[in-house]
């Protein structure tokens, strides 16, 4: 996965995630644990034509 760094100051991130609401902390926190990786895999697998989403028929037995 390619990589970049920024130069940027723990205050100013600090205020970034206190100005985030509850749904951006949560991603905020998939993304950063080990959960995430795998999101970001499944997504990448999905992109690739590797697996279909599923439909509301087959995910309800509609």
């Amino acid at each position: 996965m390619p990589q970049m760094t920024v130069d940027i100051s723990v205050g100013n991130v600090a205020e970034i995630i206190q100005s985030m609401n509850t749904q951006e902390i949560e991603t905020l926190y998939l993304l950063l644990t080990e959960e995430g990786k795998e999101l970001l895999e499944r997504k990448k697998d999905l992109e690739l034509g590797r697996v279909r989403f599923l439909t509301r028929e087959e995910v309800f037995d509609i």
